[in-house]
């Protein structure tokens, strides 16, 4: 995924509101970038452009060397549920589909056959084996946040965005799921964006970056708020 010169700005009254200043920003196949920063510094703004939720005041998004931002909706969002993975701060699962049922909604979105082994080796990582015919209603915080990672990943995305995936998490939770991020990443050649605070499940980054006021830097550059 690449982004060239990407900007997002807000209208409040006369107002303009530089959420996102001109980014460039190239994340590679195996490649998995942390991205720090305050809250309201532009991390989600950056994570909701890349991802086609928000169309880009200036400059593109283009994913495996094809435009994405510059499509219409309707094609850019057949390009989203093909090719990324969405984790969000809140989980996002159906209320009233079962765990197993959410994976069998993404293969009836994609019309493909089930993979119960991937399912069921992405539930083996994460600790909720036992939860795969659990409504969300009978989870715990920390297990819907789980679920909602296996549900995004399965489908082998090519690009995952991870907006604050272990917030929710205690210590050894929060590094299963650091550690199945860096697994998709690494090992299927995923390109991946994690937005987070946690400063814990950093070590699995490959590139670590600091948002501040809208700008992107190289952690190396920047001092951590």
């Amino acid at each position: 995924m690449r982004l060239t010169g990407v900007s997002r700005d807000y209208h409040q009254g006369k107002e303009i509101v530089h959420a996102l200043r001109a980014t460039d920003l190239e994340v590679r196949g195996g490649e998995l970038i942390g991205i720090l920063g305050p809250s309201g510094s532009g991390k989600s703004t950056l994570l909701t452009v890349m991802g086609g939720l928000r169309t880009p005041t200036t400059g593109s998004v283009e994913i495996g060397g094809q435009p994405f931002s510059t499509l219409p909706e309707k094609k850019r969002a057949q390009l989203r549920r093909q090719y990324l993975g969405f984790v969000l701060q809140t989980s996002g699962l159906v209320p009233f589909l079962t765990l197993a049922d959410q994976f069998a909604l993404h293969d009836r979105v994609l019309r493909r056959t089930t993979a119960a082994e991937r399912r069921d080796q992405l539930l083996d990582a994460l600790g909720i084996s036992e939860r795969v015919h659990a409504y969300p209603s009978q989870m715990s915080g920390g297990e819907k946040q789980r679920a909602a990672i296996a549900v995004a990943v399965y489908h082998d995305p090519k690009v995952i965005l991870a907006d604050e995936p272990t917030a929710a998490l205690d210590s050894h939770r929060a590094h299963d799921v650091a550690r199945l991020l860096a697994q998709q990443t690494h090992e299927l050649g995923k390109a991946t964006v994690m937005v987070t605070h946690d400063e814990r499940i950093l070590p699995v980054c490959d590139r670590v970056m600091v948002m501040h006021d809208g700008a992107l830097s190289d952690q190396e550059h920047i001092e951590l708020p």
